[in-house]
């Protein structure tokens, strides 16, 4: 089972189950393994006494959640090592996304970007973050969500089946969603994790982020692979037992996000995990994350 977590913000209206997720994990900072069924069912108390969450306080929060995607699917989870090297030179600056014309979204064929990638015991690994966009109605979504769930059964049999009750429960507007999985020696590994993402115009705080791999056997360390907002330039992770990997955060299409992906040290968990502008100034520390041991 993949270790997942993602910043949430909480919506007016009849809130898809994605969205009261989201709405839970913002008011509730508990990172570590955590009932879906719980965080989702603490989200309709929470909502009825706080409507809307500010971009500013959703950003702040971390929140662990076990589980993984919201209706579509299961995935797994490993532990792991080594250099980083980003796949796109492309360093976010603190700026807006830029605005997706409806010609350039289509929510039929993901934007897919290989974040990070190196090797490790003889093996080379890659890190892929697969975006696919909004869709403007609830018989697009469903398609669209079929395809996701084809794409993810070749390399995991064990992915559920599409319901209806998915995709009445997870359509939304305002989200895109985003694929994250690996590849050893160019093969789509079991894990993958699938997230509900603010698109452009959407409620500001949404992304995650997880740890793929951990006890898969894949023959690489886990493989992290997260979405982090446009000011982070690059992300810092120092390990408990000492060493540090560094990571520079890429653009997947117009998504408002940046994301990237680092190879986890063996035996180990971050002490901490720092954010850097692209001043070079600290954007956000984190004294616990996702686990990778």
């Amino acid at each position: 089972m993949s270790n997942d977590f993602r910043f949430g913000d909480a919506v007016d209206g009849d809130e898809p189950a994605t969205v009261r997720a989201l709405g839970e994990l913002a008011g509730s900072v508990d990172v570590g393994a955590a009932p879906y069924d719980r965080l989702v069912a603490g989200g309709r108390r929470r909502l009825r006494r706080r409507r809307l969450l500010t971009a500013a306080v959703a950003a702040a929060l971390v929140a662990g959640v076990a589980g993984g995607t919201a209706a579509l699917g299961e995935h797994g989870r490993t532990a792991g090592s080594t250099v980083v090297v980003a796949a796109s030179g492309a360093v976010a600056a603190a700026s807006a996304a830029p605005s997706a014309t409806a010609a350039a979204r289509d929510p039929f064929n993901p934007v897919r970007v290989k974040v990070a990638e190196g090797t490790a015991n003889g093996h080379a690994w890659q890190g892929w973050a697969a975006l696919w966009p909004t869709t403007p109605d609830k018989g697009d979504y469903a398609r669209q969500a079929r395809l996701i769930q084809a794409e993810r059964q070749q390399a995991n049999p064990k992915v559920k089946p599409v319901s209806q009750k998915d995709i009445d429960d997870n359509w939304d507007t305002r989200l895109d969603w985003v694929n994250y999985y690996y590849t050893v020696d160019g093969k789509r590994q079991v894990d993958d994790s699938l997230h509900a993402v603010s698109a452009p115009g959407g409620f500001p705080a949404a992304v995650g982020g997880a740890s793929l791999g951990v006890d898969d056997g894949s023959g690489v360390p886990p493989v992290v692979i997260q979405g982090v907002q446009a000011e982070v330039a690059k992300v810092v992770i120092a390990w408990k037992t000492g060493g540090t990997t560094e990571a520079v955060p890429v653009a997947v299409g117009d998504s408002p996000f940046r994301y990237f992906s680092v190879l986890a040290k063996p035996g180990t968990d971050p002490a901490t995990v720092t954010y850097y502008a692209a001043d070079g100034s600290v954007v956000r520390t984190f004294d616990q994350w996702l686990r990778t041991s």
